[in-house]
């Protein structure tokens, strides 16, 4: 029988696995760093998206996100454009060559990752993705931040010194 202990071990080296893995398949895209990938691969997955939306997907404070897709813009990957809903808003999108190229990678990249779900039974699909909701729960529930960054908080209101 395999013991709890066990079971910590090997999910400690897959995950190892897991993560070389996926940092190696970094596109070309990806050299802006890890959170500009992430934007760009986050507007190719979800279209077209208006910064504040971005900020809250990737877990950035709203200036964060804006100075990202900024920086993206300046690179020529993305467009920025006011909404036309409300003009106070900024939507990002990805370019039709950024789009093209990130498509063609979420297909290289995703591959591991069907194959993977098409080895298991529905049965075991669910539990799986049960098992990694978990642990990204309680990733996040550990995190220095907590479940939402600091920016998510509403500000810390101090007292008045008045007696």
């Amino acid at each position: 029988m395999i013991t709890k202990r066990d079971q910590l071990v090997e999910l400690r080296r897959l995950l190892r696995q897991v993560m070389r893995g996926l940092r190696a398949r970094q596109g070309p895209l990806h050299r802006g760093g890890r959170r500009q990938g992430g934007l760009l691969a986050f507007l190719a997955g979800e279209g077209p998206t208006a910064v504040s939306d971005l900020a809250a997907a990737l877990g950035v404070s709203l200036p964060a996100a804006s100075a990202l897709t900024r920086a993206l813009e300046e690179r020529g990957l993305v467009e920025r454009r006011e909404d036309p809903a409300d003009r106070r808003r900024t939507v990002v999108a990805l370019n039709e060559e950024t789009s093209a190229r990130m498509r063609e990678w979420l297909e290289a990249h995703d591959r591991p990752l069907e194959k993977a779900l098409a080895a298991l039974d529905d049965r075991e699909r669910e539990a799986f993705l049960k098992g990694l909701r978990a642990l990204a729960d309680a990733l996040m529930e550990e995190s220095a931040h907590g479940p939402l960054g600091s920016h998510h908080r509403p500000p810390h209101r101090r007292r008045s010194h008045r007696h």
